[in-house]
């Protein structure tokens, strides 16, 4: 057989090939989806909408002006995706297409309004469009929440301008807006329909712990910058409000279950009955379980060794657990006036928290809280109460020593407003707060009788329209703290410009302050031990500044050179005198053939001395090894009152 017959041969497979891929043959693998998009609720074409087959990114058209589309997909089936701006998005699932088939389907859109400059209520403290409020503020509306998944409210908030986060486990994180974070931060002023949510006296912004669910939430206002003008102390470096619906509002029963990583499951609920259009009411919840991250602590660790059979030090336990409930009921008895009462419970059944002074293990946690509000007209007036309850083991880690918190807050507000003609508004409003700090001596030791704080303030806010384009808005605050000496004032001042509708530009001035905190005035905390010997050693505290400053008292009649000294044997301070000691330790440590000896030093004209050295311990090179010493050049520095820091 020569070459060419070879040729001649497969010429027949060659043109079989050839045949297959023809564009005819080719077309006849494709398939088609074609389909009118309308109005749901006029039934009109909606044109220039935009349609999409999901996992095909080359797949994508746009309807004609009778709403009419058609798309090329291979056969299958396919999620059609449509999207047109004032119109909620819309998916229809499970279009199955057969080889050469063309598939029709109907999509009918939900008209959506669009809000563009919404109304806020946070900077002003009445209703104003976002763009007219003088402050930096963002709005996420309820519609924004629905598309995250979310454990607590701070994981909406964590990507807004001028936020930072920090996480420090599966539902735990600090938020801080315009400054630096900290442990245990509670700068960000946080506020749950009008109500302070942050953790009685703690004073700490526990977001995880809010009996809130994404369900609930109308909108979450963030609001950056001082606010002090307004909501008074500790809204230095902004306000975040979040709002919930009423059930007259928005009836209706909603479940969601959801799970990931790390063993994570979730499953909340909310349930709103409209039973007339005066009255409706709320239940809502959420349970959560996870696997939080694990850390090995070297202190603990070190603790631990020291104190192998103390039960709690170093023992974790990395099951994060919560579970909440919240109930609200609105009546509404006339139109321009409501009156809402509310209330919630948050326990905490497990879970690692992060402290100043370590990390800390609770069991049982829990956070209520109750509220009253009325609403008539331009009249708002409300009280609440926030309580905490530790439970029977909750733990500081290294230390092991148990944490007592039943702390509780109350608290008043009234508000009123009225207009001066057609440019002039005022708003002013009054507000008391009292703060019972109650640990049964576990964090606030010494200062756990004398520890109660009581805030009182006025404010009053001004609105001056000076043209079509400008407004003039200011504000004065005055504030009283029964642990500072002197009325704080908070002045506000903010010149608005619109240049155009959608435009403004601010010149403001603001001055907040933030009043020392409970842990700042009456801490007073083991945080760790020293040790010196076996079973021996000091243990430290952590203390705060009291009304009047914090001197220390280290001089003794009778010490060495008249100072003080302490003994792990003895409490108290004693006179600086180490030889009063020398007889206990000889008895305990030395051998008995060398007792005779050592408890008559200086008997015979060759026996030492027996005298006493000054060293001062060096706690800032302490660790798990523990500290060294260094001689004693100089005493303690007393500490003034403190102050509040000013914005």
């Amino acid at each position: 057989m020569t070459r060419g017959d070879q040729y001649c041969t497969d010429a027949p497979v060659v043109l079989a090939v050839l045949a297959l891929l023809s564009p005819a043959n080719l077309l006849a693998q494709q398939a088609g989806i074609a389909g009118r998009v309308t109005d749901l609720e006029t039934g009109g074409p909606v044109s220039a909408a935009s349609v999409l087959v999901l996992g095909l990114s080359d797949q994508r058209v746009a309807t004609d002006e009778s709403g009419a589309f058609r798309l090329s997909v291979p056969p299958g089936t396919h999620s059609v995706l449509v999207t047109r701006i004032g119109y909620e998005t819309s998916r229809t699932d499970g279009v199955r297409v057969g080889a050469g088939d063309t598939v029709s389907v109907a999509i009918e859109l939900r008209s959506r309004a669009l809000a563009l400059n919404q109304l806020v209520v946070t900077v002003s403290r009445r209703e104003e469009k976002e763009l007219d409020a003088p402050a930096s503020i963002s709005t996420l509306t309820g519609e924004q929440l629905s598309r995250i998944i979310a454990r607590t409210p701070a994981d909406h908030i964590k990507t807004l301008p001028g936020v930072d986060l920090a996480a420090t486990g599966l539902t735990q994180s600090y938020v801080v807006v315009r400054g630096f974070n900290n442990v245990s931060s509670g700068r960000l002023l946080s506020i749950v329909d009008n109500r302070y949510a942050r953790i009685p006296a703690l004073r700490i912004n526990a977001i995880n712990m809010i009996p809130t669910t994404d369900m609930d939430i109308e909108r979450i206002e963030l609001a950056r910058g001082p606010g002090a003008a307004l909501y008074g102390p500790n809204a230095a470096e902004g306000v975040m409000h979040i709002i919930t619906a009423s059930p007259i509002d928005k009836p209706g029963t909603t479940v969601s279950m959801g799970g990931g990583e790390r063993s994570v499951f979730q499953l909340l609920f909310r349930s709103a009955n409209a039973v007339s259009e005066r009255f409706g009411i709320k239940v809502s919840g959420q349970y959560l379980r996870g696997n939080d991250w694990e850390y090995v602590d070297p202190w603990e660790v070190a603790a631990r060794e020291a104190t192998p059979d103390h039960p709690r030090i170093g023992v974790r336990d990395p099951i994060n657990e919560r579970y909440f409930a919240d109930v609200r009921t609105d009546f509404r008895f006339s139109d321009d006036g409501e009156f809402i009462l509310s209330g919630g419970l948050n326990n905490s059944l497990s879970s690692i928290n992060l402290t100043s002074v370590g990390s800390a293990q609770t069991h049982d946690w829990q956070y209520r809280y109750g509220q009253a509000r009325l609403l008539k007209g331009r009249l708002f007036a409300q009280f609440f109460v926030n309580q905490t309850h530790s439970g029977d083991n909750s733990y500081l880690l290294r230390t092991g020593d148990l944490i007592v918190d039943r702390s509780r807050t109350m608290a008043a507000q009234l508000q009123h407003g009225f207009d001066w003609g057609s440019r002039q508004r005022f708003t002013y409003g009054f507000d008391w707060q009292r703060t019972e700090p109650r640990s049964e001596g576990t964090i606030y030791g010494g200062n756990e009788d004398d520890d109660l704080l009581v805030e009182t303030g006025a404010y009053l806010h001004s609105e001056t329209r000076l043209g079509d384009r400008f407004d003039l808005v200011t504000a004065l605050r005055a504030d009283h703290h029964n642990r500072l000496t002197e009325v704080n004032l908070s002045p506000r001042a903010a010149l608005v410009f619109r240049p155009a509708d959608g435009h403004n530009l601010r010149l403001t001035y603001n001055q907040a302050y933030a009043t020392p905190s409970t842990s700042a005035l009456f801490l007073d905390i083991p945080t760790g031990r020293v040790p010196i010997a076996p079973g021996v050693g000091y243990t430290l505290r952590a203390r705060g500044v009291p009304s009047g400053g914090l001197t220390f008292s280290d001089r003794c009649q009778g010490g060495f050179m008249g100072h003080c000294m302490r003994s792990p044997f003895l409490p108290g301070q004693l006179p600086a005198n180490a030889g009063l000691f020398w007889d206990s330790l000889v008895e305990q440590f030395a051998p008995e053939a060398l007792r005779r000896f050592l408890l008559e030093p200086g008997a015979r004209p060759t026996d030492p001395a027996l005298g006493t050295v000054f060293r001062r311990l060096n706690t800032d090179a302490l660790g798990p090894a523990g500290g060294e010493a260094f001689p004693l050049d100089s005493g303690p520095l007393d500490l003034p009152e403190l102050l509040p820091t000013v914005f």
